[in-house]
């Protein structure tokens, strides 16, 4: 048998299969002892003097920037103020279908509203939708007033709450994010604060990703305007005042 190969393929045809055999062997090596990792894409470029994204089943983070500096969160604050809610609900203290008192103080206070009006009550459940969706100085400050007495003592509650998550950036002096000296908060502190929201009340968590809400007869939009723009997302809250500028914290799980 080999003797009729060797009949059959000449000299130099063997030389070439084994220079060939030898080269693809040597690629093959180089291949495995030189492979380097995938290149990791450069992120994207975003004017924002702060951010960071994160896995939220991880925690690790993906990027960031300066996500430590202390700086006016607008009504991201409002997060806060709902997680607050709804642990006192989790806890039993009060209950979604509570009748909350509307003081004089939360009708008429400027900026976002709800609409409520001074001297009726709201069931507690629709000013949570309208702090979330509608993002309402009004319903924040009515659900302060009716949890801890007045917006004063629940801004202690809320650096409370900060400090039992870790929160090591924050301060909060109201319950609605209006500019308020010594009022602040970073991009890595309200990250947390994001995850202990969807880990802690799922149940509540699909409030974050309604697109309208009305009361009394006023249908305002989610302000979160990309969960018209991407099916992906499904939170969270976006804040503005001339002093923080335009932000967001935002959640979308895909694969």
């Amino acid at each position: 048998m080999l003797k009729t190969l060797n009949k059959v393929l000449s000299p130099v045809f063997i030389t070439r299969v084994a220079l060939l055999l030898s080269l693809l062997i040597s690629l093959i090596s180089a291949g495995v002892v030189s492979a380097k990792p995938a290149l990791i894409p450069a992120p994207p470029q975003v004017s924002a003097s702060s951010y960071i994204l994160i896995d939220a089943n991880s925690g690790e983070t993906i990027v960031e920037h300066e996500s430590y500096v202390q700086l006016p969160p607008a009504s991201l604050t409002k997060m806060m103020t709902a997680y607050i809610v709804e642990n006192e609900v989790a806890q039993g203290n009060v209950n979604l279908y509570d009748e909350v008192p509307v003081s004089i103080k939360a009708w008429k206070t400027g900026g976002s509203k709800m609409f409520i009006k001074e001297g009726t009550k709201v069931v507690l459940e629709e000013l949570l939708k309208g702090v979330i969706i509608q993002s309402g100085n009004d319903a924040s400050i009515a659900l302060a007033e009716f949890v801890a007495g007045s917006e004063e003592a629940f801004a202690d509650v809320m650096n409370q709450q900060a400090h039992l998550l870790g929160m090591t950036n924050s301060s909060f002096m109201n319950a609605t994010g209006l500019p308020a000296e010594g009022h602040y908060s970073s991009a890595s502190d309200l990250a947390k604060l994001a995850l202990a929201i969807i880990n802690d009340f799922p149940d509540q968590y699909p409030l974050y990703s309604e697109k309208y809400f009305t009361y009394n007869n006023i249908r305002q939009p989610n302000r979160n305007r990309l969960l018209w723009r991407d099916k992906s997302v499904d939170g969270l809250k976006t804040g503005h005042t001339e002093e923080a500028g335009y932000c967001l914290v935002s959640s979308a799980e895909r694969n």
